[in-house]
């Protein structure tokens, strides 16, 4: 008869081997339902001996067309003849464990990219009772991953191709880790003369004196970009003027790891410019110097000629015995006469004030402006400052009474505002004249088109600022539209900018 002990082990030892079944059990319901992953056991020589639904599922035969199979089945005729089948189980029995990505094949005879790892199984004596081999289909990653390498690939040849250019990186501390053609043919050092040194071998040295080169990094830092035209130096210390644009580089969680530098040679278009502006300034030159002609000669000839025949036409009249008829037609043509005596000293002045060359541009403002309150019923409120306005350039002064005369002339025409404000003004080394009306404004789409104009009316206007180193705007004053331009108080033309 049993013990009560040996009855109790028993017992225990019951329990434990239907704890390991149902743990077995449960084990192979997880491999054999796995769908992700093709999970099987080989024997020692490399035959199937069991088969999941993820094999079946990725390499495409049923267990009952797989099983007792070798494993060399899966892969393609190549490694086979290789003999690499063999050397995987090779390295599994003696390492415990093999891992590799390559081709294999399913049943169909297409490929796929693979994850293989293979697990030596050995009993509690450590002989060989098989290999465990797990394989996960990794097609579409690969072809994700080489996508990406193809992009890359046809971004950098793109990049390192273009010779119109400069197209680096930096490193976060403004390092030069690589460099285009581009970059080569316009600032001159080869890729193993630059890689490595500091971007700020670019800049003239009084732009490194005043850290200007940090300056940008700190700027692209911060705003994500920097944009800038300047003097920048090629490796042969010759000048070239440059449009430099800076973009930070951030990773997925923000962390900074350098900055693309893109920078493209402006030397031609800038003298082509300078060429362009001076012609400008000649055209406007030689245009004031006409209205000065034509205006001289309306005062000088053809309004001395008007006064002339209205004396004599006063002096016939005096002369008496006429009769009613030719004496009314006499008074007719004489207040004709007078009447286009003022139109052609009208006209002569607002071609060229004499004021403007002889009293200042204050007095020929005022006298402007009177005229155009009491021609246009539009109320123009002068104000200059300080009261006592130095007197400017007359180059300057005549253009700030042309932006004045123009920008009238178009609150006339266009704005239909009943009011205007006219402000010039010296303050901090600058000349400057603002004009604003506030009538129904400018269209933005038009601003736009008015701000790339060139030649008369506002090009015109523009020209005029920037042939003395200054500029002009034009924005919406809501209402009305307002127009700035400012002018230096020693003025420079822009031919001799440096």
């Amino acid at each position: 008869m049993q013990t009560h002990n040996q009855k109790t082990e028993m017992n225990r030892r019951h329990r434990a081997q239907e704890s390991l079944l149902r743990r077995e059990d449960t084990f192979r319901l997880l491999v054999e339902t796995i769908k992700d992953y093709a999970i099987f056991v080989l024997d020692p020589k490399g035959h199937i001996a069991s088969w999941n639904a993820g094999a079946e599922r990725i390499k495409g035969y049923t267990a009952d067309e797989i099983i007792g199979k070798h494993f060399s089945v899966f892969y393609p005729p190549e490694t086979t003849a290789s003999g690499w089948p063999e050397h995987e189980l090779k390295v599994a029995a003696i390492e415990g464990r093999f891992a590799d990505e390559g081709w294999r094949v399913r049943k169909d005879g297409s490929q796929f990219w693979a994850s293989v790892v293979i697990t030596a199984l050995r009993e509690r004596d450590g002989s060989l009772r098989g290999f465990a081999k797990i394989t996960r289909d990794l097609s579409v990653r690969r072809r994700a991953e080489q996508a990406l390498r193809e992009t890359e690939e046809r971004y950098r040849l793109l990049v390192e191709g273009v010779k119109d250019y400069a197209i680096f990186l930096l490193d976060p501390t403004g390092y030069v880790v690589t460099w285009n053609a581009g970059a080569e043919r316009i600032i001159g050092y080869k890729p193993a003369e630059i890689i490595g040194q500091h971007f700020s071998k670019f800049y003239p040295e009084e732009a490194t004196q005043r850290n200007w080169p940090a300056h940008e990094l700190e700027v692209a830092t911060q705003a994500g970009q920097f944009e800038d035209e300047n003097w920048r130096v090629r490796k042969d210390e010759s000048r070239f003027w440059s449009s430099v644009m800076i973009t930070a580089l951030r990773d997925a969680k923000g962390k900074l790891y350098g900055f693309s530098k893109i920078t493209r040679d402006m030397t031609q278009r800038r003298e082509l410019e300078g060429r362009l502006r001076e012609l400008s300034g000649r055209l406007l030159r030689v245009q004031d110097e006409e209205r000065r002609r034509i205006a001289r000669e309306l005062h000088e000839s053809l309004s001395q000629e008007l006064s002339a025949m209205k004396m004599m036409l006063e002096s016939t009249l005096l002369q008496g015995n006429l009769v009613p008829a030719a004496k009314e037609g006499l008074e007719e043509a004489l207040q004709l006469g007078e009447r286009v005596l003022q139109g052609v000293r009208s006209l002569s002045y607002l071609l060229h004030p004499p004021l403007l060359d002889d009293a200042g541009l204050v007095p020929a403002l005022q006298w402007y402006v009177d005229g155009v309150s009491k021609r246009s019923n539009i109320t123009v409120n002068l104000e200059i400052r300080p009261p006592k306005f130095p007197r400017l350039a007359s180059e300057i002064e005549t253009s700030i009474f042309r932006i004045v005369q123009e920008a009238l002339t178009n609150v006339y025409r266009h704005s239909g505002s009943k009011t205007a404000d006219v402000l010039v003004e010296q303050n901090a080394g600058r000349a400057c004249v603002r004009i604003r009306d506030y009538g129904k404004g400018i269209p933005l789409d038009v601003q736009r088109k008015l701000s790339a104009a060139v030649g008369v009316g506002i090009g015109g206007m523009r020209e005029r600022t920037r042939q003395f180193g200054g500029d002009l705007s034009i924005s919406n004053g809501e209402p009305g539209t307002v127009i700035e331009a400012w002018f230096p108080a020693n003025p420079r033309t822009e031919s001799a900018a440096v």
